[in-house]
């Protein structure tokens, strides 16, 4: 059986399908304290549901913001701290079952703390701000920011790849951190792809205006416009290359299709790694060869087989361990 509270948490999203719900009512059945247990596992969802959150000196502003991240709304009445303390790990426990991670790191000695998502390998994750500004992160994206967001600017650090729908607020810049290049808006839809083990970075502008700096100097590298791609080599900022673009299928991993343009086998199966969360070998594979395709959703022995009509390949899956060969 699958992790009972996993299937509980379906339940509590109202996704859970006849089979789960039937395993639920066994495990109520069968001891009274699971049933006593489940009740207050949808009290505390119904707390969490309705942002309802504790009151700890030095923590409810906290609170709040994890709160808003989960798009819930304020609290109406008061609960124990034994069942405000669940909700805090139902929030957790659903945030992992919609496919992002989150963590909460507080300092005991300081009132700001940080908030962090991050998207699983293989998987994608939808996060809404406490601004109402909305984040898609790519597979193994983390997205972190402080508590006091939003208090007089609105500044994010990301690892990995994310495509921002920023909120429109002429008084509070908004600003994305990747490495040593910063991002900075006011309202408008971009992608960012920062991955740590990238030697480029790449900024696309879908619409508004975003320029970008050098973290460390503030010299200006683009202004840019829409349908504009900068690509920025890590270790040569100065030499950033910016080109026009169709931004709409820039960013369609968003919309679950793989991009694939002028790229060889190598750097196709770096995307592929993160795409399914697998690792694959590679051998005695054509080194020079391009390839441009988008894909949407296919399997990972579908993708295989895709690449095989164009590069004759052999190749074996063992769990998340793929070998790929070339064929003369």
């Amino acid at each position: 059986m699958e992790d009972i509270y996993i299937i509980i948490s379906k339940y509590l999203l109202g996704t859970a399908s006849p089979q789960e719900e039937m395993e639920i009512m066994e495990w109520r059945n069968a001891d009274a304290g699971h049933e006593q247990e489940f009740q207050e596992l949808c009290e505390s969802w119904q707390i969490a549901h309705a942002g309802i959150h504790p009151v700890i000196p030095d923590k409810e502003r906290v609170w709040g913001k994890i709160m808003s991240n989960l798009n819930l709304v304020k609290p109406v009445k008061m609960y124990t701290r034994r069942l405000l303390y669940r909700a805090v790990g139902i929030a957790a426990m659903l945030a992992l079952v919609l496919g992002f991670s989150l963590s909460l790191l507080v300092s005991e000695e300081e009132e700001v703390g940080l908030v962090s998502f991050t998207a699983p390998v293989g998987q994608k994750a939808e996060v809404s701000l406490p601004d109402g500004t909305k984040v898609w992160l790519n597979s193994g994206s983390t997205l972190t920011y402080s508590t006091d967001y939003a208090k007089d600017c609105r500044s994010v650090k990301l690892n990995g790849q994310a495509f921002f729908d920023v909120v429109q607020d002429s008084k509070r810049q908004f600003d994305v951190l990747v490495g040593d290049v910063k991002v900075l808006v006011h309202g408008t839809a971009f992608d960012v792809n920062g991955y740590g083990d990238h030697s480029e970075l790449e900024v696309v502008l879908l619409r508004g205006h975003v320029t970008v700096v050098s973290a460390l100097t503030d010299k200006l590298l683009a202004d840019m416009k829409p349908n504009q791609k900068v690509i920025i080599p890590l270790h040569e900022m100065e030499k950033c290359k910016l080109e026009a673009c169709d931004a709409e299928v820039e960013s369609v991993w968003r919309l679950g299709k793989l991009k694939i343009e002028n790229e060889n086998l190598q750097e196709i199966v770096q995307k592929m790694e993160r795409w399914y969360g697998i690792k694959i070998q590679l051998h005695d594979v054509p080194e020079n060869k391009r390839y441009w395709m988008t894909i949407k959703t296919e399997s990972l022995r579908e993708m295989l087989e895709i690449i095989n009509r164009v590069t004759p390949i052999t190749y074996t899956i063992n769990g998340e361990e793929v070998s790929i060969t070339g064929r003369k």
